[in-house]
């Protein structure tokens, strides 16, 4: 008896001693995530010390942090955690995606354009509807006519799976705001909301995936046939919504793997049966590459497309109908391309839940020179910083103090004045650069321009001042003093 009473105190140690090695011994197994499916990076292996020597003080965070995102098995173990709290309490264990009705998914930062909170201020629609314009006016110098082509969120087009505790406001969101901004202008506003809705209430037809942010192959056709007849190219080549469709079950939702990562449940996705005859050409890698050339024999025109991810299922579509498409994905957009190279169109192709981005950074192109304005009747607070963009361009930016009752987006100019007393004025836009001021809100109180390094002397210092007619009064800016530097010569 006491023998037995032994082993079995043995074997509970031992098991005890087991359970507590387990998350110890985890570490030493082999992580296979790269979090890829969680659209993030995972923290690095923290080291003691830092570039120069000293003592790392984060050490212990980031010692932490690495733990979290490496420890074995990690993926399975967070999968089984959302699994049990989407299950039994219809709770998502991402922030980033929400949970809705009959088993679809939503990205939560999606859904207050659904429920119509706008995230974006009056002067921020009016100082968005101003940078399109530029582009535009760019854009038509070089012969080119743009186009604005914002694609709906899912959650836009689908509203009655979007779970009950999100209410409509009765308000408009972002998309609405700036579609009646834009209405008293002479932009090219290409709607696809309302053939996408139209799309959507056909029965026997979904155009966005259920498990997925973006639309399908359906909702690409929709999109790219509104496109193309708002440009009046002919769409004959492109598949009807009433031909013979083939359903299949291989597409992995991006918000499926971000709350399930590591864990396959194909989404539906449509084959349309379509024969293509473009070529890409040069390097091509996948749909995703930075910059994506493709020729089509036979079809005339050419178009440049700045672009997102919702383009990768549009590009058989656009492609088989000019001779001649340029995808793009770089930022900011290298609008100076038009400099050398001529297309019929360029596009602004941007999701919804993005449109806060038009604001964030300026297009790459030489700013438009432009009037000095008079002397200003009131003085304000700015800042300015610069970056050198290669040897093609000089870049200013930074921030205004704006009054507190400016509700309209003013021609921002900025003015160079050299030592001698010669000046040079140009038209800037109304961009917050958050990503070169390290910050991660977008303000409506930002500037932001590109000056031809060749207009500039090297290692002068100009005194640069910012204006603009407000309502009731011109107001003026004394930035301070910058130096154009010279590249190194390669």
């Amino acid at each position: 008896m006491k023998l037995m009473k032994k082993a079995a105190y043995i074997a509970y140690t031992l098991v005890f001693f087991a359970a507590c090695a387990v998350p110890g011994a985890m570490l030493f197994v082999p992580s296979q995530e790269d979090g890829s499916a969680e659209k993030r990076q995972l923290a690095a292996l923290p080291s003691l010390t830092n570039e120069d020597g000293t003592f790392n003080t984060d050490f212990n965070s980031e010692a932490i942090a690495y733990v979290s995102d490496h420890f074995g098995f990690r993926g399975k173990l967070v999968t089984v955690d959302a699994a049990l709290k989407s299950k039994a309490l219809q709770y998502s264990a991402e922030p980033k995606v929400t949970i809705g009705t009959d088993g679809w998914l939503y990205y939560t930062q999606t859904l207050n354009d659904a429920t119509g909170v706008p995230t974006v201020s009056e002067l921020g629609i009016r100082n968005i509807a101003y940078n399109l314009q530029m582009s535009d006016a760019y854009v038509r110098s070089k012969d080119s006519e743009l186009i604005v082509a914002i694609v709906p969120n899912k959650a836009s087009i689908y509203p009655e799976h979007i779970p009950y505790n999100y209410q409509s406001t009765g308000m408009t969101g972002n998309y609405g705001n700036l579609a009646e901004v834009v209405k008293g202008t002479d932009l090219h506003w290409c709607d696809l909301c309302t053939p996408l809705k139209d799309a959507a209430n056909l029965p026997g037809f979904t155009v966005y995936h259920r498990l997925d942010t973006h639309w399908n192959n359906l909702g690409a056709l929709v999109g790219c046939r509104t496109l193309l007849e708002s440009m009046d190219k002919d769409t004959g080549n492109l598949p009807e919504l009433t031909d013979s469709l083939t359903v299949t079950h291989d597409w992995e939702g991006d918000l499926q793997q971000m709350l399930f990562p590591g864990v396959s449940d194909p989404d539906d996705q449509y084959d349309l049966g379509m024969t293509t005859t473009y070529q890409y050409q040069g390097r091509f890698k996948d749909v995703d590459d930075l910059v994506i050339n493709t020729t089509c024999e036979g079809a005339e025109g050419s178009m440049m497309m700045f672009r997102d991810s919702f383009a990768r299922a549009a590009i058989p579509f656009l492609s088989e109908n000019f001779g001649n498409v340029r995808y793009c994905r770089a930022r900011p957009n290298p609008y100076y391309s038009l400099e050398n190279e001529h297309f019929d169109y360029v596009v602004m192709e941007i999701a919804e839940r993005n449109i806060a981005w038009l604001q964030k950074e300026a297009p790459m192109h030489a700013a438009p020179e432009a009037e000095p304005l008079p002397s200003p009747h009131a003085m304000r607070s700015g800042t300015l910083n610069t970056a050198q963009n290669g040897s093609l361009y000089f870049q200013l930016y930074g921030t205004l103090d704006l009054p507190d009752d400016l509700n309209t987006a003013c021609d921002y100019v900025v003015t160079l004045t050299a030592p001698d007393g010669t000046a040079q004025s140009y038209l800037a836009y109304h961009c917050y650069e958050a990503d070169l001021l390290g910050e991660e809100e977008i303000g409506d109180n930002g500037y932001s321009l590109y000056i031809p390094a060749e207009n500039l002397t090297p290692d002068t210092a100009y005194q640069v001042s910012l204006t603009f007619r407000a309502p009731k009064q011109i107001i003026g800016y004394d930035l301070g003093s910058v130096t154009y530097t010279a590249p190194a010569a390669p």
